[in-house]
């Protein structure tokens, strides 16, 4: 694997997981309504220089900014399928 693929693949990782944390962490203790959620994935995918700083090359930061977006479209999706599921549980 060469180098730029390698840091693009790192700077991915990197940006997923601090991504989705920061959204857990936001959402652990309260309900929400997908809205909430909505305007807290678009909060995260604005952060796009505060991703990883110390991430310089352009690969990077394109790794970094894709591994934010991949980790808030999934954090969004969960919740609504979360959400589905909840209500075909629950009786009519």
């Amino acid at each position: 694997m060469n180098r730029e693929s390698e840091q693009y693949r790192f700077a991915r990782i990197e940006g997923y997981r601090m991504t989705l944390s920061r959204l857990e962490e936001r959402f652990k203790d309260s309900a929400v309504n997908v809205e909430q959620m909505e305007v807290a994935v678009a909060e995260q995918l604005s952060k796009r220089t505060l991703c990883a700083p110390w991430r310089r090359s352009e690969a990077e930061r394109a790794g970094c900014h894709e591994g934010m977006r991949l980790a808030a479209v999934q954090f969004l999706s969960q919740y609504r399928d979360a959400i589905r599921n909840l209500r075909l549980n629950l009786p009519v």
